[in-house]
Parts: C-alpha cells; structure tokens; sequence
C-alpha cells in the first residue's frame, strides 16, 4: 500500500492531532500550510503537514530560548513594579469596593467633577 500525497481538509486536520477543518482552513489562508486543489477540492500535501509540525517542536527544555538564571547555577530576581497586597484574613466590602474602584480609575488625565 502506498501511502497518500495530499490529504483532505477532515484528514489534515485529524492528523493534525484533531484539529477543526476551520482551523486547517486558517492555517492555509494564512500561508502556514500549501494547498493543492483537484478540481474543486482542495487537498494538502501530506509531506507539507508533517513539515510544519517539525517546524512547530521545541523540545521539553531548551535552555538556548531560556533566560537567565533557568541554566545550572545561575541567579536571578524577577523585577515587577506591581505592589505588594496584603493576602489573608477577611476584607469588607467597602475595602473591596475601595481597590476595585482603585484599579479601574482611568490613568490618565485630571480627575472628574462631582
């Protein structure tokens, strides 16, 4: 038995792992997998789907794309500029009120008018 060069859309997208054809369909338009049309159907070259999920692997660590301190005995601190909250212990509703008002007040310009 020979083995097929181009797939339907349903069984590109099965090999896929079982993606949807709509998915597949993006995929294509999007220039990420060829397509070949047979008439009015449109197939995709088998080879192609097993060459864009090769392209797609990364391994389970790939300390070349890690950052510092991910390698053997390197150091680093995380620098955020979110404050520190307080956890635990029961919160009023005014309190809770108060800091979601907080955080949705805009940033930017003057305060409005009451």
């Amino acid at each position: 038995m020979t083995a097929c060069l181009l797939w339907p859309l349903p069984e590109a997208a099965r090999q896929l792992g079982g993606l949807s054809v709509r998915t597949v369909r993006r995929l294509i338009e999007r220039g990420e997998i060829p397509m070949v049309r047979v008439g009015r159907r449109v197939t995709v070259p088998a080879e192609a789907v097993r060459a864009w999920v090769a392209r797609g692997m990364s391994h389970a660590h790939n300390s070349h794309r890690a950052g510092r301190g991910a390698g053997n005995g390197g150091s680093s601190r995380c620098h955020t500029s979110a404050r520190t909250v307080r956890s635990g212990g029961s919160a009023s509703s005014t309190h809770v009120g108060r800091e979601l008002d907080a955080l949705l007040e805009p940033r930017t310009g003057r305060k409005q008018k009451l």
